[in-house]
């Protein structure tokens, strides 16, 4: 049976050390933030904030990887849909129907409740992607934020054979996480239909995820 690593660290103040101090493991990290997180980072890693286009857009995504992408890459994704989930167990279903609607061939092989990122409620899901003679793991945590109706995708990506020591430094840095209240922009109809109708010309949908996620919004309940 595995066994799940899951060491959420708090938050990680970054600060210039005085002349005098002695380096600490501080000293080696930089903070990235934006309109809804921030999160501290190894400093030599790169942090690709390209796909971040803010609250009112549909296209909004973080990545995170050491300079070989050797150990552990994160993929942050803040979720489209403005849903007012009942709890965070409505909001794990949801991930793992969008999952399978996706069509990605990946397996669900483990899942653990009860946990938290940046004070929000969160549950874990890993996923395994079998590649060759390789498997490449996916341990999602899936975050909810209750008050403005926004999920969260935080992705730690890694080699099976790398199980504990990836998790040891992806969980580090998922727990430096801070999360904003925020007002979602997108709980507004016509800011939803132009973030809808930017987004589609800038990101145009393969044709197969059009389909399901056609399927996906016929299967969620009417009320």
């Amino acid at each position: 049976m595995m066994v799940v690593l899951v060491a959420m660290a708090g938050i990680i103040a970054c600060q210039k050390p005085a002349p005098a101090k002695t380096e600490t493991e501080e000293d080696f990290l930089v903070r990235y933030e934006n309109d809804l997180f921030s999160i501290d980072i190894p400093r030599e890693w790169t942090c690709d904030s390209s796909g971040w286009e803010g609250l009112d857009a549909m296209h909004n995504v973080v990545d995170i990887y050491d300079p070989d992408m050797s150990l552990v890459w994160l993929h942050i994704v803040k979720s489209f849909s403005s849903i007012e989930w009942k709890d965070i167990d409505e909001a794990k279903e949801m991930a793992k129907m969008a999952r399978a609607a996706s069509g990605d061939s990946v397996e669900l092989i483990h899942e653990i409740d009860s946990v938290v990122v940046g004070g929000y409620p969160s549950c874990i899901l890993y996923f395994a992607n079998y590649v060759d003679n390789d498997t490449i793991i996916q341990k999602q945590f899936v975050t909810y934020l209750q008050d403005s109706h926004i999920m969260v995708y935080f992705n730690e990506n890694f080699r099976f054979r790398y199980w504990e020591k990836a998790q040891e430094l992806g969980d580090l840095m998922i727990g430096s996480v801070n999360l904003k209240k925020v007002a979602n922009p997108l709980d507004n109809d016509s800011i939803l239909q132009k973030a809808a109708e930017e987004g589609m010309a800038r990101h145009p949908l393969e044709e197969r995820y059009k389909k399901n996620a056609e399927r996906l919004l016929e299967q969620l309940p009417a009320d």
